[in-house]
């Protein structure tokens, strides 16, 4: 795994023209390794362990569900929120949907962590 960060050493580079400060020099540069290490760390699943975890039966593969949960987006029930939890709902946000659509708050930003990291990164 270190070997991965060996290669962002190469992203510091010391020039003898400077017009910016040397804060600010350490400001980008920095920034730009810290960004690429992250974004790494957030694709490497193998390192960091599974991005998310579904509730699942026996009946389907634990692998199938996680992939199935990892491309789809998940929602919660905006009513449910307001419901006694243990009594009417197992847990805020979680019901019966079976009601309108636009009960639903959709959550679907799983997958595009890693690339928000990567372009955030802006080379001088």
């Amino acid at each position: 795994m270190l070997d991965v960060f060996r290669g962002l050493k190469n992203l510091i580079k010391v020039s003898h023209i400077h017009i910016d400060s040397p804060i600010f020099r350490l400001h980008y540069s920095i920034t730009v390794m810290i960004l690429i290490a992250f974004s790494l760390i957030v694709t490497t699943r193998q390192y960091v362990g599974n991005p998310i975890d579904c509730v699942h039966t026996k009946d389907i593969p634990e692998d199938v569900l996680n992939t199935y949960c990892w491309i789809h987006s998940t929602y919660t029930i905006r009513a449910a929120f307001k419901k006694k939890v243990g009594v009417a709902v197992p847990y805020p946000g979680v019901d019966n949907s079976r009601g309108k659509l636009e009960d639903r708050k959709t959550y679907g930003y799983y997958q595009w962590v890693c690339f928000c990291l990567f372009f955030q990164v802006k080379r001088r």
